[in-house]
C-alpha cells in the first residue's frame, strides 16, 4: 500500500455577501419532527414545505 503526497492546502478569499432564497424539497425527518413539535403546540400550526409520505402522513394523523 502507497501513501500519496499530503494533500494541497486550499485557500478562500472573502467575497461579497449572498442573498436570495432556495426552495428545496421537503425532508422525512423535519416532517415527521413537524408534526410532532406542532401537536405539543398550543393553538394551530401550519407546515410548508412537507413530505408526503405515507409514514409522515400517519405520524400527523397520530398528532392530530
Amino acid at each position: 500500500m502507497s501513501h500519496s503526497a499530503a494533500p494541497k492546502p486550499a485557500t478562500a478569499r472573502k467575497s461579497s455577501a449572498l442573498s436570495g432564497a432556495a426552495r428545496v424539497p421537503g425532508d422525512k425527518s423535519i416532517s415527521h419532527r413537524s408534526f410532532m413539535f406542532g401537536g405539543l403546540a398550543s393553538g394551530e400550526t401550519r407546515i410548508t414545505g412537507l413530505l408526503e409520505g405515507e409514514d409522515v402522513m400517519r405520524t400527523g394523523a397520530a398528532m392530530k
